[in-house]
């Protein structure tokens, strides 16, 4: 959907990539961190705690083609969340994760 929102030209790519890239990271950094990991932590054990949010993040972005990589980007901001204790750094890496998403599907014309 946002890919083919940045096909129709300078503006929508760069709108579809600023909501894609950093506003939808952080929406979802402070829902699946911010609040599901934290309360897997304080109710469970860490590794419980972040493949429980992890699965819940995935299952969020639907099983299709998505759902590999969701699943690498949660284990990947949870545990960093965990060990950080700043849902900030989740945030970051989810925005460099998410960042080069709709520039490269609509270079590849898949959008």
């Amino acid at each position: 959907m946002y890919a083919q929102g940045g096909s129709g030209g300078v503006l929508s790519l760069v709108l579809a990539t600023v909501f894609f890239g950093f506003l939808t990271p952080l929406g979802e950094e402070l829902l699946f961190r911010g609040v599901i990991t934290t309360v897997l932590l304080r109710y469970s054990r860490p590794i419980i705690a972040v493949v429980g949010s992890t699965l819940i993040f995935a299952i969020a972005h639907g099983i299709n083609i998505v759902f590999p990589a969701a699943v690498v980007a949660g284990l990947a901001t949870g545990e960093i969340y965990r060990r950080s204790g700043s849902v900030w750094t989740a945030v970051v890496v989810h925005v460099v994760f998410n960042l080069p998403t709709i520039p490269v599907m609509v270079a590849a014309g898949t959008g």
